[in-house]
């Protein structure tokens, strides 16, 4: 993640903060590197006389001319942007640059009224609200800081790419330059327990810039052992779900170590917007509170139980354990499994079975007019619906989760879908089907792991697409994070194909487009960056519009999915 990393944000806070009792201090935030925006833009790092900096930019040494330009912006008390050449493999920046280049750094004199200023920025972190810092970086307003909600779409778009952007723009004779930053909040953690693991899994969330709550219904049992800045709640579920109001950002972590307790608790969690809801305890006691729940008809949504809670590293102690499920919520948040890092590596070079997917969004919510024999999408095709066909070959890909977004006569392909028994499988209703394209694209991305790189566009007309070339697709955008499609020949060129991986960065500009255009909209916008994937025919290509469309597909002698 890019910007300003919550744990790293609040450790510059308190920096900035303890730095009042030690005399003249600087605030330095990167801003770029040969003008364009680094990844580590936004990080930032307090300066007191004699100190090599405290935060989040991790300077090795304060050398020559950087201790000058600290010194004066101290003595001058006004805010400047320093720009300093490094040469190769310079050991300044911390986080090893390793590259020549202009750093440009923004200098602030830490004065009570920066450090009140940067007050709602930390609250903005500790409150898990999403915003984006405005920072102008010269002129008169040098140093004004202004935190946009996504209600502003310039703020959207940037938060949604998940990357800094330096703005330019005209005005009053001259160009005036702001950097817009998104702070991405860690989160919020909702533990239920009062014992040494939620404590421990208190603290280490705490530590990493996660809001926390903890509850537990027992009088008394929350009165030590949590750390400050931790919300306590006496009492169980409705208690909690009144005080937090728990979203899809939620973690809840239940460990209370009554199993009445814990499944009351769980059933009411799961029911809940929260897409993370783990139990900590043995994998038999587990089983059997899933057991329970289906009698009482509560089934979670494909992929938000975690049960037993964490990663598998064989904790054994209240700490081990909580560095299990935290490792398991920070993989959840950025929508990746969670195994090794090594064993990713290793496979890169060749997709796998155990290889991460992607999110693949399948559009299925279309009124189908041309189809005039029924529901299109319940249609058989070698005795097996025509949706039934596409989500079966997403789901033999490595995609994960697989997204199922239905609208008109939902119910039929509910029914097309019946005895789908995969974890990874999400159907989910759009109300605004009649809208188009676009508003099933715009409900299917409101699914997505909220750390996922991107997606993969899909139909549920298009029965013929086959795993390896959804896989294939996967690896290209794994490998590139760009526009990536199949082309094949067509009456006038290249005509493009499905799937479609969408990285993160189009989303915004997806999701601004309305109708059934938005795909080709934004498509033919990128095409010369896309990756292209040549096809020798259209066979994988043929689509569902009319009877005589599932006649051909019934008359051709390929198995679907081959």
């Amino acid at each position: 993640m890019n910007g300003l990393r919550p744990s790293e944000l609040l450790e510059t806070l308190r920096a900035a903060h303890g730095s009042a009792e030690r005399g003249a201090a600087v605030l330095a935030t990167f801003v770029s590197l040969d003008g364009s925006v680094y990844a580590r833009a936004g990080a930032m790092a307090v300066f007191t006389p004699g100190s090599s900096g405290s935060g989040a930019i991790g300077f090795q040494e304060t050398a020559e001319p950087l201790r000058g330009f600290l010194d004066e912006t101290a003595r001058c008390g006004t805010p400047r942007l320093c720009r300093m050449t490094l040469a190769d493999d310079d050991p300044l920046l911390g986080f090893g640059l390793g590259a020549p280049g202009v750093v440009e750094l923004l200098l602030e004199p830490l004065t009570d009224e920066l450090r009140a200023g940067l007050r709602p920025i930390g609250a903005a972190v500790s409150e898990g609200r999403p915003v984006v810092c405005a920072l102008s970086l010269e002129g008169e307003r040098a140093g004004e800081r202004r935190l946009l909600d996504l209600s502003d779409p310039q703020a959207r778009e940037c938060y949604e790419q998940g990357s800094p952007e330096l703005l330019e723009q005209a005005a009053r004779g001259r160009v005036e330059r702001t950097l817009l930053c998104p702070i991405r909040p860690a989160g919020r953690v909702l533990v239920f327990g009062s014992g040494p693991v939620t404590e421990a899994l208190a603290r280490q969330a705490r530590g990493l810039g996660l809001a926390v709550f903890a509850a537990d219904p027992r009088p008394g049992r929350l009165r030590r052992g949590f750390p400050s800045g931790a919300s306590l709640i006496e009492g169980g579920w409705e208690q909690a779900r009144a005080a937090l109001r728990p979203d899809e950002d939620t973690a809840v972590v239940i460990a209370m170590r009554s199993y009445a307790l814990d499944l009351e608790t769980l059933q009411g969690a799961l029911q809940s917007p929260s897409h993370y809801v783990a139990v900590v305890g043995p994998a038999a006691r587990c089983e059997r509170m899933r057991r329970e729940l289906e009698t009482l008809g509560v089934r979670p949504r494909p992929g938000t139980l975690f049960a037993p809670a964490g990663l598998d590293i064989g904790a054994e102690t209240p700490e081990e354990t909580a560095v299990a499920v935290i490792a398991e919520i920070l993989a959840w948040r950025a929508g990746r499994r969670g195994g090794r890092a090594s064993a990713r590596a290793r496979s890169a070079a060749a997709p796998g079975p155990e290889r991460a997917g992607v999110p693949g969004l399948i559009l299925a919510a279309g009124r189908g007019r041309r189809f005039a024999s029924g529901h299109k999408l319940s249609a058989p095709l070698g005795g097996v619906p025509v949706l039934r066909h596409a989500v079966e070959n997403a789901l033999r890909s490595r995609l994960d989760p697989v997204i199922v977004v239905l609208g008109c006569e939902a119910d039929a392909a509910l029914r097309a879908l019946r005895g789908l028994d995969d974890p990874r499988l999400r159907v989910v209703f759009n109300p605004r089907w009649e809208g188009g394209k676009a508003s099933s694209i715009e409900c299917g991305l409101r699914e997505a792991p909220a750390g996922a790189a991107g997606v993969v566009s899909l139909l549920g007309d298009m029965p013929r697409v086959p795993p390896w070339l959804i896989d294939r697709v996967i690896s290209e955008f794994e490998l590139s994070r760009r526009l990536v499609f199949p082309v094949y020949p067509g009456p006038e060129g290249s005509a493009k194909g499905y799937p479609t991986a969408f990285p993160r960065s189009l989303f915004g500009e997806i999701r601004s487009l309305t109708g059934d255009d938005t795909v080709m909209d934004a498509v033919r916008k990128h095409w010369a960056q896309a990756v292209k994937i040549p096809l020798e025919d259209a066979s994988t290509q043929a689509d569902v519009d009319t009877p005589e469309d599932l006649e051909l597909l019934l008359g051709d002698a390929q198995a679907p999915g081959d």
